[in-house]
């Protein structure tokens, strides 16, 4: 599943921040992309999953949002930007692998008894000390 242009329902070309001489102040090449969850081509369980998995990158308006400034180039900013949307996509929805538990190893069973027998051993003093 890729999302594509026409799905996304924004998009903004702005200046982008940081060093870059004058050309900084003359041209827009930072691109923000917003896409509404609730228009995406997915299973309402998928939605739910994206919106708790990616909860920071979603605003007020459910709209699912990625911007990118690295290039120089405004199409090349917008390509990124919209690879970046499908990669958190593709791995909001991935299924975790089982967790397998482990047995303790023997070492540590065996300093746990230890421990058990050294605080039973003092509860047992204070009996002790109480009646004599």
């Amino acid at each position: 599943m890729l999302i594509t242009e026409k799905d996304i329902i924004k998009f903004k070309a702005v200046r982008s921040s940081g060093p870059g001489g004058q050309r900084v102040n003359r041209r827009s090449t930072k691109v923000q992309l917003w896409v509404k969850i609730s228009d995406l081509p997915l299973s309402e369980r998928d939605k739910k999953k994206i919106r708790q998995s990616l909860a920071h990158h979603i605003n007020h308006k459910d709209e699912l949002w990625v911007y990118d400034q690295e290039e120089r180039s405004q199409e090349l900013n917008k390509d990124k930007a919209l690879a970046r949307l499908n990669q958190m996509i593709v791995e909001a929805l991935k299924e975790p692998p089982p967790r397998l538990p482990a047995e303790p190893r023997r070492s540590t069973k065996e300093v746990r008894i230890k421990e058990k027998k050294i605080k039973s051993q003092k509860k047992r003093l204070r009996r002790l000390d109480i009646r004599h």
